[in-house]
């Protein structure tokens, strides 16, 4: 049975601790921000990462279980000024768990404690590139909250089956949440692929947050 309660290893490269993040001392959310599950020990570290925001000092978080996981998962906190002051997003580069554990549901209480710490922290939002074929993440990662305009070409390929449809506003973007909550995620399923996705951890009562919620 995996667990979530804190009792982790955390080993802190030169100059990390105390972590901080926009001025904050995130010490007591560490664990939490990396969906670390108990066993596992947290390598911390800053590393200069290439965004398309430009070049930005990441908190590099990551997590080794060998017998959970198939190579370390991995988060970078980012921060980033933009008009309205800083924002921090959280990236998740890595999460591969070994066939034995799947099915479990430990993506999802993973994927909890990092968005209720990140939303307590008041962070903007959690991005992730969701693994194409024959990795599942493109599929799986909606139905827990993540959320993607679906680009042109896929768009293409859905619309017969969406104007047959006749329930959606094709005159607005369409996103994948669009396709979940109208019933139709099985165009999604059958036309999509890897992706960028957001989760978006600054509205509690949003869509990518009510729905893991639900979920889990």
């Amino acid at each position: 049975m995996v667990s979530f309660t804190g009792k982790v290893t955390i080993q802190y490269a030169a100059g990390t601790n105390p972590p901080v993040v926009d001025g904050r001392d995130i010490s007591d959310w560490i664990w939490k921000l990396a969906g670390a599950f108990d066993g596992s020990t947290i390598f911390v570290k800053r590393k200069k990462t290439s965004t398309e925001f430009g070049i930005v000092d990441a908190l590099v978080l990551e997590v080794d279980a060998p017998e959970i996981l198939e190579r370390r998962m991995e988060r970078k906190i980012l921060e980033r000024q933009d008009e309205d002051g800083s924002v921090t997003i959280i990236d998740n580069v890595a999460f591969y768990i070994k066939e034995n554990y799947r099915g479990q549901g430990i993506a999802s209480y993973s994927l909890l404690t990092e968005a209720l710490a990140a939303n307590e922290l008041g962070f903007a939002m959690i991005v992730a590139t969701a693994a194409n074929d024959p990795a599942i993440g493109w599929k799986v990662w909606p139905k827990l909250g993540y959320d993607a305009e679906i680009p042109d070409d896929i768009l293409d390929k859905m619309m017969p089956d969406l104007l047959a449809d006749g329930r959606f506003d094709l005159t607005q973007p369409m996103r994948i949440s669009t396709l979940l909550d109208g019933g139709r995620y099985d165009l999604w399923e059958r036309d999509g692929s890897g992706c960028i996705m957001e989760f978006d951890v600054s509205d509690f009562d949003g869509w990518s947050m009510t729905r893991l919620v639900a979920k889990v």
